[in-house]
């Protein structure tokens, strides 16, 4: 409950990373196909819960390119995982999002006048990592940030794409019988954690200004990108 309370807090803080605060620690308890469901369940209802308090700023007509292309890429990732070396994967994509998280805390940007190709470029790097080594939300954060949208749009743009591959997940998830009932009883026992820890996320996420909000979620894509690089060397 308490791994899940502060994956809560991340995600309501920046509406990204709970799965790169929760997994690691909940596999050392769970087996790996419970995890993985219940971090997926727990994710998309924190999502839902930010996307209600940020339903606003939501742009769909700006990001619905993103979300198909996403959709879109997610089977080819599951291929190219079957023809690619995981840890290589894992390396070098890292290594990548690392670099150019890097350059923007540094103050580097990168202006982008073609928005739309943009994000479906975006959309088809984000579906093809999520479907090859689970690493969906740092390539949009990354872009959103460097497109200098205030806080509240950085959070209600991602949540809406999140969800969609949520519930795309789980839906193969279902399909492939992984979300038993255990799976559901341990997510209805985690759940006030994971509702308090967002709460808790939202409520402070209000006492920053943009600036900081971006250096956070900066901060975090770098931790994130860190973390996919050591796993992917411990594979090897």
């Amino acid at each position: 409950m308490l791994v899940v309370l502060a994956a809560g807090f991340v995600q309501g803080l920046t509406a990204f990373g709970f799965a790169l605060i929760s997994l690691p620690l909940l596999a050392l308890f769970l087996p790996m196909q419970q995890a993985v469901p219940i971090i997926v369940l727990l994710s998309l209802v924190s999502n839902v819960v930010i996307l209600y308090d940020t339903w606003k700023h939501l742009q769909l007509g700006r990001i619905w390119l993103l979300i198909v292309a996403g959709l879109a890429a997610v089977p080819f990732g599951a291929w190219l995982l079957a023809w690619l070396d995981v840890a290589v994967m894992k390396v070098a994509a890292g290594l990548l999002i690392m670099l150019f998280a890097i350059a923007m805390l540094r103050g580097k940007t990168f202006p982008i006048r073609r928005e739309k190709t943009a994000f479906v470029v975006v959309g088809l790097i984000s579906g093809l990592l999520n479907g090859s080594i689970s690493v969906s939300g740092p390539p949009v954060a990354l872009f959103l940030s460097n497109q200098g949208v205030d806080r509240q749009t950085f959070k209600a743009n991602l949540t809406g794409y999140a969800i969609m591959l949520n519930i795309h997940t789980l839906v193969v998830f279902g399909v492939a019988g992984m979300l038993d009932g255990e799976t559901l009883a341990a997510c209805a026992w985690l759940l006030p954690a994971m509702a308090a820890g967002v709460w808790l996320g939202i409520k402070c996420v209000r006492m920053l200004n943009d600036a900081l909000f971006k250096k956070i979620a900066l901060w975090l894509i770098v931790c994130s990108s860190l973390w996919t690089v050591l796993s992917g060397l411990s594979i090897v």
